[in-house]
């Protein structure tokens, strides 16, 4: 898992530095935040103190806080318009080298993700290719199956609360575009019976979008009938009944009041919506056994991800002990498995997809394999009957308490050989169109390392930012903010550069590069921004923060302190700029 580096005498002191958001964190929920970047802090420091790279210690740190309920990131995120949980992330190097994912669904820690694609991206590929560090979507979805990582049902990543607030937003969105569209009708004299018509148009779904439409339609059916409850009533039947141990033929399982049976692996099935499924039977939630409070728990699941190899143990799913991925040949690509489909005889009498193409049991890749098709009620009940964190009281919903933290978490780590490195993880916006990417998905927008000078300081840069993603992106708010951080430099109203202190350069560039730009003065949304910046020097480290968001949750600690040190950094409104910092001084080295 750690580095195979020797430790020198006299070694740099490691530092790590966390933050949760932009944006406004209640005075209610408070110490929660605070607590879960503590918590960051002190996972990540524990690899760094354990000769761990920066790297490593950025990767832990950013999975507990997508573990947490509370960010947006990972477990918990906002949700898209079609309720699935899509999540961005990036990680740097002290080399500059990164790795992203961006808009990638069905993936518990999309930070691992990333640290899968920065290794793969120093791999040598045959026939001289690329090896990729940004994959999107499906395409960043199958490369982690196809690098052993776990594919989760989409429902597995939706907080209670996530889904409380996507329905109340669904419903007013709903309300708004039928106050408009009743405006529009009035205005050209339309009916609505025609304009439900013009609505009920609507491109199909293409094959791989089955299983995630079904899933949405099954969000869906609560916001159309809110007479039906959320949770069925008790019936005499079971809703789900397994056949005894000693038969392993098939299993049974009850769906809309009847009994149905499902072969075996080994026998033909066909599924007359499609590629085959397997219910699934909820064990447990998925993550009651919280890997925020352990550390071998998180260095056995980084080993898994920083040494991908073929994988030759079938893959078992968190439902159930028969995995939809559970093959006897080891492990199938995507690609590879196409290729099966397309050769495999027209008259086998196999299960076939929506397209037409048989498809063999037991080879269904991410696009296909969760489409649990169950009624409501059968997936509210186990819903119900899955053991979810229990949710803090401030959670609760509130008009005045409720948390509009809409943007990245992130960190920056330098280990004891002096490197440094940062990444971040976001859920996105709340109600983001499908297949947005964030500024947490991408280098020089929401992360990014200046490697060491070589100068007589060795100085390096670390920034990571939080905040509306499209203007950080056309501002490219993290390489700037980290050049001016690096030569102390600020932009004046002629575009020349003046040396001035680092508060002072990152305060100019939120005033000047960030809300000065045309870009975000002539834009109908606010450009709101956090921004935390590491200057590594040859005798300590320089934190600096800043934002002109309501409020800022950060943490930082050294490898000399006992335990981070917090801060919810707030400002007083009216555009102003909040800014704080810390030095950390390393000890000096022994000759």
């Amino acid at each position: 898992m750690f580095s195979n580096k020797k430790w020198r005498k006299g070694t740099d002191t490691a530092c790590i530095f966390i933050h949760a958001g932009a944006g406004y964190h209640s005075v209610a929920n408070e110490i929660t935040h605070l607590q879960a970047c503590s918590d960051a802090a002190n996972m990540g420091m524990k690899v760094l103190r354990g000769g761990g790279s920066a790297v490593e210690g950025v990767e832990l740190a950013l999975k507990c806080l997508e573990d947490r309920e509370i960010t947006n990131a990972g477990y918990g995120s906002n949700l898209a318009m079609d309720g699935v949980v899509e999540c961005d992330a990036v990680i740097v190097d002290h080399n500059g080298r990164s790795g992203g994912a961006g808009a990638v669904a069905q993936i518990k820690n999309p930070i691992s993700l990333a640290r899968l694609l920065l290794d793969f991206s120093a791999t040598q590929l045959s026939l001289r290719r690329v090896p990729p560090n940004l994959l999107v979507g499906q395409g960043a979805t199958d490369f982690a199956w196809e690098h052993g990582m776990k594919i989760m049902p989409f429902e597995s990543l939706v907080s209670p609360a996530a889904k409380e607030r996507w329905t109340r937003w669904s419903q007013d969105l709903r309300a708004a575009e039928r106050k408009e569209m009743e405006a529009t009708n009035a205005h050209y004299g339309l009916s609505p019976a025609h304009s439900d018509i013009n609505a009920g148009h609507c491109q199909p779904a293409l094959p791989a979008d089955r299983p995630r439409r079904h899933y949405t339609d099954s969000l869906s059916q609560a916001l159309y009938n809110d007479a039906q409850p959320i949770s069925p009533p008790q019936s005499d039947e079971p809703p789900l009944l397994e056949s005894p141990p000693s038969s392993r033929s098939s299993r049974q399982y009850a769906y809309n009041g009847q009994q149905h049976t499902l072969p075996n692996a080994n026998e033909e099935y066909t599924d007359p919506d499609g590629p085959p499924y397997v219910p699934t039977r909820p064990s447990g939630h998925h993550f009651a056994k919280s890997t925020q409070s352990d550390a071998h728990t998180y260095s056995a699941e980084l080993q898994g991800v920083t040494q991908p190899s073929r994988v030759t143990q079938p893959m078992h799913s968190e439902f159930d002990d028969d995995s939809v991925y559970e093959h006897d040949q080891g492990y199938v690509s995507p690609a590879m498995q196409r290729r099966l489909w397309s050769e495999r005889s027209s008259d086998s009498g196999g299960a076939r997809s929506p397209d037409g193409v048989p498809v063999p049991l037991g080879m269904v890749p991410p696009s296909l394999a969760t489409n649990y098709n169950l009624d409501h009620s059968l997936l509210a009940e186990m819903s119900n009957n899955q053991q979810y964190p229990p949710l803090a009281p401030s959670l609760a919903p509130s008009a005045m308490e409720e948390d509009l933290i809409t943007d990245t978490v992130g960190a920056i780590a330098i280990d004891i050989y002096g490197n440094i490195a940062c990444g971040a993880s976001s859920g996105g916006i709340g109600m983001k169109h499908r297949g947005r990417i964030g500024p947490a998905a991408l280098v020089g927008i929401g992360a990014h390392v200046i490697p060491t000078a070589m100068d007589e300081d060795r100085t390096s840069v670390a920034t990571v930012t939080s905040g509306t993603g499209e203007h950080m992106g056309t501002t490219l708010a993290a390489s700037t903010c980290s050049d001016r951080v690096f030569f102390s430099h600020r932009a004046t109203s002629t575009g020349a550069m003046e040396v001035v202190n680092e508060d002072e350069a990152i305060k100019g560039f939120i005033e000047n590069d960030f809300m000065g730009h045309p870009s975000v003065k002539n834009s109908q949304s606010a450009g709101a921004i956090g921004v935390l910046s590491v200057k590594r020097i040859e005798d300590g480290a320089m934190l600096f923060f800043a934002h002109n968001t309501d409020s800022f949750a950060l943490a930082s600690m050294s490898s000399d302190d006992r335990t981070p040190s917090v801060v919810m950094s707030r400002n007083h409104g009216s555009g102003s700029i909040a800014q704080g910092g810390k030095f950390y001084k390393f000890k000096a080295r022994k000759s």
